[in-house]
């Protein structure tokens, strides 16, 4: 293919022209090469070398006339499906150039398709990866579907994000992921992964004669059919504000607006595995900070105003970093300079403040490549989870989004420990922004305050009341509550409780207690009752306790024991805890920190219906990622 000359008839009016209404247009326009460049076949950069007009159309014909040149699109393309057909004389040697851009060499700045005589043009050396039909130098074919010399060859070349398909004369005989070849084969250029994902179509004419016809093309774009939208350009359908304000998110002019208070997510309804995803951002001030999640958790992870989850970085000034984030893993494709398992870009294609910016991510078995601005600059493997809800990052700045749509690909059905969790539909009782759904108690002011993704309480209301309760009242449900004691702790000597609920007394009757690192108490009311109360607090026995039903001894013996902690199952003091509270009927259970701490505990007299409250025990605490999903 390199250095020898060929001679390059393209005769588009030739055999059947594709269908008017099936979406392909012809590559030329009638007998003009208007906006066609032409240069020297080692760099798009040079000027043809030759003398004359190397390429000149007649009748529909385009000829190419024996000399080393190129000859250019003066659009550039993403995805589209390509269509010719081609016949070689013997010994002819030559190219299509693919999604290239305007300096250096196709064949290693992108992509070029070989068509040669290998036989003859190599001398019976060729190797597979240089004959007709490969991805020249880098893939070979998987099977020779080529006709001899002197017969026509009928192609269809697919290119859509990173998989790229060649069908020759009915048989496919390439379909190849580009952002799994990462190991670069050529001294020349980089791996075909780092190649760009959009760019010029060309043709090259080096050696021997070959004639091209019925070339059309249809380019793909967010009106195929398997692309569809995920933002309808109008309301948030489809969407779900999992841990915002209601003004968090809203829409105008066809974007979604974030203005980044709270910190927070919004996730799509649905769980996507394998797809190849597009949108657009842009930031309104400088230094702004947001993010776009894959393969999400439905709802915050521990302690955390994000999910677990793959985040893909939209960060003003350092755009396209990959890493995974509160539980996730993923292996980056290059050591991480400071040995973090986080996928740093190539290089930095961010448009300036203020301009929009495109996203494409390619997500299949987990490895997931993102491509910025028309070119893949991050890529990750290992991916887990590798399936999950797609989430649009709040942090702090107002940021928007448009564009959005998704064409998904055939899933691999994973197993179910690299599959995010599931929407159980909880719906959140805290917004970040401030305290609505809340009774506003007087005296309550400046005590319990939104602090972003943090319900902050520094134990000293001055309501006659002092707890806060919700407005709503419940009845069954599964409540989800977030909190840590955050007070400097000291040392306390507390009751040590026995399985039966009892408190355990020396030999000479007197109650025996334990040295503990005391940082406060707080707890949680059901449904209205202090009664109910399930503590959260620092001593041997565990958080989750249901205080006035273990310690009334009128209640019968099996209902105090069943509203004692199974096992101690509280994080380190200082660190955040998650309660997962369930209550069915009369019938309360408690998982803290992933264990179940209280099964099924039987609470007579337990309201029916009643608002949930947060307790003041003259202690500082702080709640967050609180979420109900109601079950009556």
């Amino acid at each position: 293919m390199k250095g020898i000359h060929f001679f390059l008839i393209i005769a588009i009016a030739a055999g059947a022209a594709p269908a008017a209404d099936d979406g392909f247009v012809p590559l030329f326009e009638g007998d003009s090469l208007q906006g066609w460049k032409v240069s020297d076949w080692s760099d798009l950069r040079t000027p043809q070398k030759v003398q004359g007009t190397p390429w000149k159309i007649e009748n529909g014909v385009l000829y190419g006339l024996n000399k080393r040149t190129w000859i250019i699109s003066p659009e550039e393309y993403g995805d589209f499906v390509l269509r010719f057909e081609s016949m070689i004389s013997r010994g002819s040697n030559g190219g299509i150039g693919l999604r290239f851009p305007a300096a250096g060499d196709p064949a290693y700045t992108a992509m070029e398709i070989q068509v040669v005589d290998h036989e003859v043009y190599y001398r019976g050396k060729s190797q597979p990866q240089q004959r007709t039909g490969s991805i020249y130098d880098e893939i070979a074919p998987s099977r020779d579907a080529v006709k001899p010399p002197g017969a026509w060859n009928a192609w269809e070349i697919a290119a859509r994000g990173s998989r790229v398909t060649i069908v020759l004369n009915g048989l496919k005989i390439i379909d190849a992921d580009l952002s799994r070849e990462t190991k670069a084969r050529q001294q020349k250029g980089p791996a075909l992964a780092q190649r760009p994902l959009k760019g010029h179509i060309g043709f090259q004419n080096l050696s021997g004669t070959i004639t091209l016809r019925n070339i059309a093309i249809r380019t793909l774009n967010a009106d195929e059919e398997d692309f569809v939208p995920l933002f309808n350009g109008r309301i948030l359908d489809g969407w779900v504000n999992v841990n915002c304000a209601p003004e968090t998110w809203t829409v105008r002019d066809g974007m979604i607006i974030c203005t980044g208070i709270p910190t927070g997510v919004l996730r799509t309804e649905k769980q996507y595995e394998n797809y190849i995803l597009e949108l657009e951002w842009r930031h309104i001030k400088q230094r702004g900070n947001a993010g776009l999640f894959i393969h999400s958790d439905p709802v915050t992870a521990v302690g955390q105003p994000f999910t677990r989850s793959i985040e893909l970085q939209i960060m003003d000034g350092n755009a396209g970093d990959m890493f995974s984030i509160h539980g996730a893993t993923m292996t980056p494709d290059k050591p991480h300079p400071r040995g973090s398992a986080r996928s740093l870009p190539s290089e930095d294609r961010m448009n300036p403040t203020g301009q929009w910016n495109h996203y494409r991510v390619e997500s299949r078995d987990g490895t997931a490549t993102l491509a910025v601005n028309g070119k893949v600059v991050t890529r990750g493997y290992h991916l887990n989870p590798r399936k999950g809800y797609i989430c649009l990052e709040s942090e702090g700045s107002e940021i928007h989004f448009r564009n959005i749509r998704i064409r998904e690909l055939p899933g691999a059905d994973p197993p179910a420990d690299v599959v995010a969790q599931q929407d159980r539909g909880l719906r959140c009782l805290y917004n970040g922004l401030d305290l609505r759904g809340w009774k506003q108690t007087p005296g309550h002011e400046g005590h319990w305050r939104a602090r972003n993704w943090i319900l902050d309480y520094d134990g000293k209301s001055e309501a006659k009341d002092k707890n806060l309760w919700t407005e709503q009242e419940f009845g069954d449900f599964v409540l989800i509550v977030d909190w840590r004691l955050p007070g400097k702790p000291k040392i306390d000597h507390v009751p040590v409780v026995l399985p039966d609920g009892s408190e355990a007394t020396g030999a000479d009757g007197k109650p025996l207690t334990a040295a503990v690192m005391d940082a406060g108490d707080s707890g949680i009311y059901l449904r209205g009752s202090s009664k109910s109360q399930i503590n959260i607090w620092n001593w041997p026995v565990g958080s989750g306790e249901i205080w006035g039903y273990r310690k009334d001894e009128k209640m019968p013996a099996q209902v105090r024991r069943a509203a004692t902690p199974i096992l101690n199952a509280d994080h380190p003091v200082g660190r955040w805890n998650r309660f997962e509270i369930t209550a069915i009927g009369d019938k309360v259970s408690i998982v803290l920190n992933g264990k179940t701490v209280i099964r099924e505990a039987q609470l007579p007299g337990l309201p029916e219906r009643g608002p949930i409250a947060l307790q003041h025990h003259g202690d500082r605490i702080q709640f967050a990622n609180i979420y109900i999903k109601e079950l009556d």
